[in-house]
């Protein structure tokens, strides 16, 4: 996650708007993403979670661009402004809906499926006068995790993976070099934060060096 993005918050001033959103685009139909939804014509933006989406409505296309018309995902990297923030937080107390969870929960006869009722902070996007959603690059910015290593996708492992590579790119555009002993696609470098936030100034670090993966570049 870039904390506190500079190019996000200058697009959400510059957007002059209460509410934005990072999005990604939805990797095929069904992805496990809520996404962003217009509720009827000129409504509000508000994120529908892939739980409540039916099958022709996660497959639906867009005639128009031949991409799937509801794309993008919601990655829960938001920003509001205070002003709005303290006027919808009643609003959200009062007035939203819940959203139904199918859960697994424990019991006296072990674990059963059940309805869980929850709130999510992105109800707030329903009550926004003005949202404005910034595309960013899922190889750089999204990793989620939502299964436990050894599952086929989204784990923990998937996503150091996928830092690991991010970072690698960085070094090799700086103008490094990486050895290895494993597959380089199984391994990479990291950097810290503290050295570079989103790749820049790497070239006093990097250029002309070799670096084995795994390693850390620090300072």
């Amino acid at each position: 996650v870039r904390v506190a993005d500079p190019t996000f918050l200058g697009y959400f001033i510059d957007k002059a708007v209460s509410s934005a959103a990072k999005v990604v685009r939805k990797a095929y139909p069904q992805e496990n993403v809520g996404v962003f939804v217009r509720r009827g014509r000129g409504g509000p933006l508000s994120v529908v979670e892939y739980s409540e989406m039916d099958a022709a409505m996660a497959t639906e296309i867009n005639q128009s661009t031949g991409r799937l018309r509801y794309c993008w995902s919601n990655i829960c990297l938001h920003m509001f402004t205070l002003d709005f923030l303290n006027q919808v937080a009643n609003s959200l107390e009062k007035d939203s809906t819940y959203h139904l969870a199918e859960k697994k929960i424990p019991s006296i006869h072990g674990y059963a499926m059940g309805l869980k009722l929850e709130q999510y902070i992105f109800d707030a996007f329903s009550y926004s006068p003005s949202t404005a959603l910034f595309e960013v690059l899922r190889e750089e910015e999204f990793a989620p995790v939502k299964n436990a290593n050894g599952a086929s996708y989204d784990t923990p492992d998937s996503a150091k993976l996928m830092l690991l590579r991010l970072h690698s790119r960085w070094v090799v555009a700086a103008g490094g070099f990486l050895t290895h002993s494993v597959p380089l696609y199984m391994t990479g470098v990291e950097v810290s934060p503290l050295s570079s936030y989103a790749g820049e100034n790497l070239e006093a670090i990097c250029r002309g060096r070799t670096f084995h993966a795994p390693s850390e570049i620090s300072f």
